[in-house]
């Protein structure tokens, strides 16, 4: 079936919510903005960023950014 969380949804509470009906720890993966890569656990800076270390190096990242962004507000 799934589970969808939004913008309102009380992720710690969920994630309890779960952990406690799966009787198994739950956690949300990051992944990269623009190339959905998983982004690496051990980079300390994890949960600020937004875009993968290839993606931020990349000359035109911030116009990929702005369009990837631009598309999913036309599409909500």
């Amino acid at each position: 079936m799934g589970f969808c969380l939004t913008a309102e949804t009380n992720v710690p509470r969920a994630l309890t919510l779960l952990s406690s009906a799966l009787d198994e720890q739950v956690e949300l993966a990051r992944s990269c903005f623009i190339c959905d890569k998983p982004l690496e656990e051990s980079d300390s800076e994890v949960t600020i960023r937004s875009i993968c270390k290839d993606c931020q190096s990349g000359s035109d990242s911030y116009d990929i950014y702005v369009m990837k962004f631009a598309k999913l507000m036309e599409n909500a």
